[in-house]
């Protein structure tokens, strides 16, 4: 009888034990597990297509806090909420990186912009330096296209020359000097005839008195050509409008002194004599004084 019992709970033992006959082989189905006082391990082999298992994270460090279930989203991520700023003032947020990369492109925009522009300076000191000759600077000088001729030459496109503007009084005052010119080239001709006259008077064995005559005839002439026997008042002038004289007038007085623009009586219409001297005579061949350009006062046309 004993060695019945003894085989029947040796069949009991084997069913409870695992193969290994070290542990029981049970099956738990919504078992809790309580200990007291040391741990206990164990090993819990999962089916994942049908087992689950829930895991309890304590809310306080010391394990004194609540066990609550961790969140995790439908791919097994687990979800944490942040009950206070990550970041302190000023932190690094998505914004503030925006727009630092935005000033930091500018930047890199700005420096390639740059580049260029030093390129640019950097041929040009190149091209300073390569005309720098010593102490001196090589230029290649042009008008309207036109290489500058070194030193002197005939009027041409490439010859350095001075222009002066119309109305500069070196102009109006060579227009002055060659209607003088012009007379003064009468007079000497007509002077040139009288030494002549006078040269083969004063050779000849026998002074004729009558050629003495003509020729102290034609001295007087030529000298009363400097001595004015007729005067007109220039004064509509300064009414506004233009003195026409009516005839030649050889010479001008001025009164009061300033600018005198005349026709002269062979050529040169409204040549402007600058700055006339109170008082002095203007020895000039004319016909019209005119309004435009004469600042001149107290004029008097004289003749012959």
């Amino acid at each position: 009888m004993a060695d019945v019992r003894k085989y029947q709970t040796n069949e009991v033992l084997n069913k409870v034990l695992n193969t290994g006959e070290d542990a029981l082989n049970v099956d738990i189905d919504n078992v809790t597990l309580t200990t007291e006082g040391g741990d206990v391990a164990i090993d819990v082999a999962l089916d994942k297509a049908n087992d689950s298992v829930t895991i309890y994270a304590n809310t306080a460090a010391d394990g004194s806090g609540t066990s609550t279930v961790p969140l995790v989203d439908a791919a097994g991520h687990t979800q944490v909420d942040i009950v206070s700023s990550a970041l302190p003032s000023g932190g690094a947020t998505a914004a503030n990186q925006s727009t630092i990369i935005g000033h930091v492109d500018g930047v890199e925009t700005l420096l390639g912009t740059i580049d260029s522009d030093t390129n640019a300076i950097k041929t040009a000191v190149e091209l300073l330096d390569n005309a720098v000759d010593g102490n001196y600077l090589n230029v290649n000088a042009n008008i309207a296209g036109t290489d500058f001729v070194g030193g002197a030459g005939a009027v041409a496109a490439g010859v350095q020359r001075v222009t002066l503007a119309s109305d500069d009084p070196a102009v109006t005052d060579l227009a002055a000097i060659e209607v003088l010119l012009t007379g003064m080239d009468a007079d000497t001709d007509a002077i040139k005839t009288d030494i002549a006259a006078l040269e083969v008077l004063s050779t000849a064995a026998n002074v004729d008195l009558a050629a003495i005559e003509v020729a102290t005839e034609a001295s007087q002439a030529a000298l009363e050509k400097m001595l004015y026997g007729t005067a007109l008042a220039v004064t509509a002038v300064h009414g506004g409008s233009d003195h026409s004289l009516g005839a030649t007038y050889e010479a001008f007085y001025i009164g009061v002194g300033g600018d005198i623009s005349l026709d002269c009586a062979t050529s040169g219409a409204n040549i402007v004599f600058k700055n006339v001297a109170s008082g002095q005579i203007l020895p000039v061949r004319a016909t019209v004084v005119n309004a435009t350009n004469t600042t001149a006062t107290n004029i008097v046309a004289l003749k012959a």
